[in-house]
């Protein structure tokens, strides 16, 4: 079993962020690619897309089993980074940060447009549906009334 160095190394702690940031880079990527997909008609690249991002969201917890160490007494653990290691580890932490709020913006967005154009398939349906109604109805009166004369509609 292995037993967790007493000091953690802040080269590893920029590894992972880097490593984490970059995760973040490919899931803003995607959800751009997400966003052309849900306008468009592919919903066979849509689904690809998601399950690849499922597997960055999969990496990322794993990542995170990594970083959970530094996290345990973060404050303190950030406080002992050499300087130049601490503005390193900050500026990754802001573009995270960033990448993240952008992210989530556009899932957001993208959930609102789904919804759109799932309504918006719902009334095409609800409208494909009520003209055959109307024309099962309209063939129904004439099949009920041979050789009638057909309706006026001029008045």
């Amino acid at each position: 079993m292995n037993n967790p160095p007493t000091q953690l190394d802040p080269g590893r702690l920029i590894d992972l962020l880097s490593r984490q940031r970059d995760f973040y880079r490919r899931l803003r990527e995607l959800s751009e690619k997400q966003r052309s997909m849900i306008s468009g008609d592919r919903p066979e690249l849509l689904l690809a897309i998601l399950r690849e991002r499922q597997e960055l969201v999969t990496a990322l917890a794993r990542l995170n089993g990594e970083l959970a160490p530094f996290r345990r007494n973060w404050d303190t653990m950030y406080a002992t980074l050499p300087d130049l290691t601490r503005a390193e580890a900050s500026q990754i932490l802001q573009e995270i940060n960033g990448l993240l709020r952008v992210i989530l913006r556009t899932d957001q967005e993208d959930s609102a447009l789904l919804s759109a154009r799932k309504q918006a398939v719902a009334d095409g349906i609800a409208g494909l549906t009520g003209g055959r109604v109307a024309n099962t109805a309209y063939a129904q009166q004439g099949a009920a009334a041979p050789g009638a004369p057909a309706a006026d509609v001029t008045g």
